[in-house]
């Protein structure tokens, strides 16, 4: 039952997502937007690398004290990797557990030809490294980038197995709320 919801949900998630190929630039633009959002209980902050690019976002709660003060939770760490032509290729995720970031899981993502493949890997303490990906979105993408089908794969056992696939009709979707998903 748990892989099918991991399957179901990241299938929504492509649904109501954008394969466009993320970059250092997609991170910004999304950290922009999240973090000038007057209305919201998450406060954002972002360190970057010497290129410039994101290379943390940490995300906090605003908790409410008495008498009007406030404090902030610390929430979710992130931590993005790139290639050299400023692809994303990968995003960790941790979270903030007894004072101390725990790490949780790993959003890996490759482009191979016309395929942009993103996984996800859950991090295994006892063996202190990433399990193999629980599942797997692959957008099959045209020469302009936009998506010409997605199939959605889940691990049944030691491989991975197409549950679901779909061709994408001309209609635009926007991925960047996926990079700062609690």
């Amino acid at each position: 039952m748990k892989k099918f919801m991991i399957s179901s949900m990241m299938c929504l998630m492509a649904l109501t997502s954008n394969a466009q190929v993320m970059t250092s630039a997609t991170v910004d633009k999304v950290y922009n937007t999240v973090s000038q959002a007057t209305d919201a209980e998450f406060v954002y902050n972002a360190d970057r690398d010497a290129d410039g690019n994101i290379a943390t976002m940490v995300v906090y709660q605003e908790k409410t004290l008495r008498k009007g003060n406030f404090t902030l939770k610390p929430v979710h760490r992130y931590q993005y990797t790139y290639a050299a032509d400023g692809t994303l290729t990968s995003r960790t995720k941790f979270v903030w557990n007894k004072n101390q970031w725990l790490c949780a899981g790993r959003h890996n993502y490759s482009l191979d030809g016309g395929l942009y493949i993103a996984t996800y890997s859950r991090w295994n303490k006892k063996k202190a490294q990433f399990d193999m990906p629980v599942g797997q979105i692959t957008y099959t993408l045209l020469p302009d980038e936009s998506i010409a089908s997605v199939a959605c794969y889940s691990r049944h056992k030691n491989d991975l197995q197409l549950e679901w696939q779909a061709s994408v009709a001309s209609h635009t979707m926007n991925m960047d709320h996926y990079l700062t998903q609690k």
